[in-house]
């Protein structure tokens, strides 16, 4: 479903990712895991093409763009009409109901027909908890409530790929657990998904594979029991005892 081949981005003169090799099988759930600043964040908005890689080339779903120093524009909207991404911030239209933010992109992009796409987000509501919330604007709900609604509205676009970065990193605690009993059901739907996160006892029990990043670069990956629970890499073996000792 993903394939990322050699890719190198930077900023300015700072590298952050440095040969970036990795795929993701269809129906596979990996997570990204690694200190801050390791580049996790940057690798997963190079798959929706909110960031350009310098070099490498990035392929989903057959759909493939080669990156190179010497060009400046690339179709992005192949790549990006397979995935749906859910930030740390809720990002919904503050102006729009629940339901007016679910149907707004495949109104819009997609040029569907309202009834239809009422249905299909009232089913997604319905899906996340959220249902009796429809008529509610953003402001009214809770932050879990609002990621939930961000997911519901990813998935309205149906892509093949679903991209979270940190997505409980915004909640109270509290709220934390309502959206990662969202992501688990995803999971066991088969949905293709790649998440940056610091639960590791999420990560553990929805992942099929954990790639651990430092300084820009894949350090470690494998079966999330491997990986986090009896890691090779020194780098690794730091940052996992790092987070036991908070």
């Amino acid at each position: 479903m993903i394939k990322l081949e050699a890719i190198e981005k930077s900023f300015a003169d700072t590298t952050v990712l440095t040969g970036i090799d990795f795929e993701v099988d269809k129906g596979e759930v990996v997570c990204l895991i690694g200190p801050s600043g390791s580049g996790k964040t940057t690798l997963l908005r190079c798959l929706n093409g909110l960031e350009i890689p310098e070099s490498g080339r990035i392929t989903i779903n057959g759909d493939s763009i080669a990156f190179s120093h010497k060009q400046k524009k690339y179709p992005i909207n192949n790549l990006r009409r397979h995935t749906g991404m859910v930030f740390q911030g809720f990002h919904l239209f503050p102006h729009k109901t629940v339901l007016e933010n679910l149907i707004e992109a495949p109104l819009i992009v997609k040029k569907q027909k309202r009834a239809p796409l009422v249905k299909q987000a009232e089913e997604l509501l319905n899906k996340v908890g959220l249902l009796e919330h429809r008529n509610k604007y953003p402001d009214q709900l809770s932050g879990g409530q609002m990621q939930r609604a961000a997911i519901a509205r990813a998935l309205m676009m149906e892509p093949d790929v679903m991209l979270f970065d940190e997505p409980t990193s915004a909640l109270d605690p509290q709220l934390v657990r309502e959206v990662l009993k969202v992501i688990e059901t995803l999971a066991k739907e088969g949905q293709t998904m790649v998440i940056v996160t610091h639960e590791m006892h999420f990560a553990k029990k929805v992942a099929d594979r954990v790639l651990f990043m430092d300084h820009g670069v894949i350090i470690e990956e494998g079966p999330a029991e491997n990986i986090l629970v009896n890691p090779e890499k020194e780098a690794t073996q730091d940052f996992l005892q790092l987070l036991v000792d908070e």
